[in-house]
C-alpha cells in the first residue's frame, strides 16, 4: 500500500452497523429583569405561582412556532434543571434535583412538554430541540438550519436580544467497541470531519465566533470479574482505592502510549460534564462534575476523581481532542487512537470482548450566540 493511501486509511473509523445517532440544540438566555417587565401583566405576584401564566405563554408560542417549521419534538424548561439527551429504544424522561434527562429512539419518538416550577423566577430559560429521523447525522445540518429560523423567530417575537441568547449544537454517536463479537455484522466508514466543514458541505454557515468541542466518553463496567481483579474487604475505608488506581493506571498508560494526553477517570457517582474553557478546571456541582478543557492546550493531563468508599456500576473514562488532533480530514485518526488505547486496556484487564461491553460515546459540539 502506497504511503499515501495508509495516511489516508489513518483517518477512516469503522463503525459497527449497531451504532447510534443523537442530535439536539438547546439555546438559552437569561431571564433578566427586562423581560419580567415586559411580561409584567401575566405575573401575579399574589398567587401560589405568579410565574406559571408567564411560563405557559411563553411555552405556547415556542410550540407554536415548532409545528410552523415541522419541527416534531422539543422541550421548554424554565426550572434551571441541566438537559442530558441520549438515546433509547423506550421514550423516559426522567427528573433528578439538578437534571432532566431525556431517553428517546430518533426514529420513532416525538414529544413536546414544557419544565417550570410557577412559583419560582428561573436564572436561564432553556430551548430543546431534538431532531428525529432515521439519518440524524446525514440531516444535521438541515435540522440545525430549521432550529435556528425557530430561534430566531422565538426571539423575535417574545422581544430578546438575539446576541444574548446562546445557541449549542451537541451530536452523539454511541455503538460498543467490541459489537463484532456480539454478532454484529457490517460497518459504517466516518472520518468525523467538523461540524462546521460538515455544515459548509451543506451550504449552512456557522457564525465565526463559534466554539467546537470533540470529545468520547466510554463507560468501562465493574462487573463482578473486574471487581475481582484485587482483594477488597467492604468493611475498610478506601476499600475500592486499589481497584479504581488499577484501572486507572491502565487506562492513562494505554491513552498516553497513543499519545492521547486530554482526558479524566471518574468513579464517583456524579455525571461529567465536558465543556469548553479558557483554562482548564473540575468543579463539582452537586449531582454534576464539570471539567472545563481548552483545544490549544495539547497537554492538559488526567484528571482523576474517585471515591474510595463507593463502588460504581460504571467508571467513566474520557478523551478530549485538542486542535492538534484535528486534521485535514477531520476527527477520524484520534478517534481511531481511542479505540487502539481502549483495545489495549481491554487486553490489559482480560476483557471479554462477547460477553462484556463497552460502550463508546463520540460527542461532537459547537455553541454559538445567535447574530
Amino acid at each position: 500500500m502506497s504511503i499515501s493511501r495508509t495516511r489516508n486509511a489513518q483517518h477512516k473509523v469503522y463503525i459497527p452497523t449497531s451504532a447510534r445517532e443523537n442530535q439536539y440544540l438547546m439555546a438559552k438566555f437569561v431571564l433578566n429583569d427586562e423581560l419580567i417587565e415586559k411580561y409584567a401583566s401575566l405575573i401575579d405576584t399574589n398567587a401560589n405561582e405568579p410565574y406559571a401564566k408567564f411560563y405557559q405563554i411563553l411555552a405556547q408560542m415556542f410550540f407554536k412556532i415548532n409545528d410552523e417549521l415541522a419541527i416534531e419534538s422539543s422541550q421548554f424548561i424554565a426550572n434551571d434543571k441541566f438537559a442530558r439527551v441520549r438515546f433509547s429504544p423506550e421514550k423516559i424522561t426522567s427528573q433528578t434535583d439538578q437534571q432532566l434527562l431525556f431517553l428517546y429512539n430518533p426514529e420513532y419518538h416525538t414529544s413536546q412538554n414544557a419544565f417550570f416550577d410557577g412559583d419560582k423566577k428561573a436564572k436561564k430559560i432553556t430551548l430543546l430541540f431534538l431532531a428525529n429521523g432515521d439519518e440524524i447525522r446525514i440531516q444535521a445540518a438541515k435540522f440545525h438550519q430549521r432550529v435556528k429560523q425557530a430561534i430566531a423567530k422565538f426571539s423575535e417575537e417574545v422581544g430578546l436580544n438575539k446576541e444574548a441568547v446562546r445557541v449549542n449544537d451537541h451530536q452523539h454517536l454511541t455503538y460498543d467497541l467490541f459489537a463484532k463479537y456480539k454478532g454484529v455484522e457490517g460497518s459504517q466508514v466516518h472520518k468525523f470531519r467538523s461540524m462546521t466543514n460538515r455544515y459548509l458541505a451543506d451550504q449552512q454557515n456557522l457564525p465565526t465566533n463559534t466554539d467546537a468541542l470533540t470529545y468520547a466518553v466510554v463507560d468501562f463496567p465493574i462487573n463482578r470479574r473486574i471487581r475481582s481483579l484485587v482483594e477488597t474487604s467492604d468493611n475498610e475505608l478506601g476499600c475500592y482505592n486499589e481497584l479504581y488506581n488499577l484501572i486507572a493506571d491502565a487506562f492513562i498508560t494505554s491513552a498516553k502510549n497513543q499519545n492521547l494526553f486530554n482526558g479524566a477517570v471518574i468513579a464517583n457517582g456524579l455525571v461529567p460534564i465536558i465543556r469548553k474553557g479558557d483554562d482548564e478546571n473540575v468543579i463539582t456541582n452537586g449531582e454534576l462534575l464539570m471539567l472545563g478543557y481548552n483545544p490549544a492546550h495539547s497537554s492538559c493531563g488526567y484528571t482523576c476523581k474517585w471515591d474510595s468508599n463507593k463502588l460504581v456500576d460504571a467508571i467513566q473514562l474520557v478523551f478530549v481532542a485538542c486542535d492538534q488532533n484535528k486534521s485535514s480530514h477531520g476527527y477520524g485518526k484520534f478517534v481511531n487512537q481511542i479505540e487502539q488505547a481502549l483495545r489495549a486496556l481491554a487486553q490489559r484487564l482480560d476483557f471479554i470482548n462477547d460477553k462484556e461491553e463497552m460502550l463508546v460515546r463520540l460527542h461532537q459540539h459547537v455553541g454559538f450566540y445567535l447574530d
